[in-house]
């Protein structure tokens, strides 16, 4: 076969003998091969998130090579991650009109959402003092919400106090693999240094 298309297929017996030649003819419908790929789609997926997958063809069905670690809508190509790991996610068209089945396939990568833990620090500070704030989990870094009240070291969690006031002090881990960030905060109130005024000398009595 060349190409995709009906063509008929003559069978032909010579006569002889005076006698005519007879044939016999069908009809012969030619297939193009199937082809399921390539599938679309972002490869990194979080646990508890979804993605879903496509390809330019049509008719196929999906299917997970671990469930366990996710699960696809066979219809749709909506993964689901449900664990941490690599799991192969196919497409596969079926056989038709002579042709062989075809399968597309990717693999995605699954992974744990980021927790950026509990913070701990004392929350109240003098202007020009400081505190350290730090986080039960480590790989994080440190940001205030108002730099005019307190300044936080991005690494440390060396909190300064700037003015008066009272802000957020928060704690962001990058998520990876597809999965947000996770951010935990803690709040600060900077005081005024207390001052013990100006002493007047009075005038004694006579």
């Amino acid at each position: 076969t060349l190409s995709s298309g009906v063509s008929d297929i003559i069978y032909t017996v010579s006569g002889s003998g005076g006698c005519p030649s007879a044939t016999a003819s069908i009809s012969l419908s030619v297939s193009a091969p199937i082809n399921a790929g390539p599938i679309s789609g972002n490869r990194y997926l979080c646990v508890g998130g979804t993605e879903t997958y496509t390809s330019n063809a049509q008719g196929g069905i999906w299917a997970s090579g671990d469930t366990s670690i996710a699960t696809v809508n066979s219809l749709t190509g909506q993964v689901s991650g449900l664990s941490i790991g690599t799991a192969s996610i196919t497409y596969t068209i079926s056989a038709q009109g002579g042709c062989p089945s075809s399968t597309g396939t990717i693999d995605i990568y699954v992974t744990a959402p980021p927790i950026a833990g509990t913070l701990s620090g004392t929350q109240d500070v003098c202007v020009n003092s400081t505190t350290l704030f730090s986080s039960t989990l480590a790989g994080g870094y440190w940001s205030s919400a108002n730099t005019s009240i307190a300044r936080v070291e991005r690494q440390t969690g060396l909190v300064t106090g700037i003015s008066a006031g009272t802000t957020t002090i928060s704690y962001t881990v990058i998520g990876t693999g597809g999965c947000p960030v996770s951010v935990s905060t803690r709040g600060v109130t900077v005081s005024s240094l207390n001052t013990s005024g100006t002493i007047q000398n009075l005038p004694s009595s006579a």
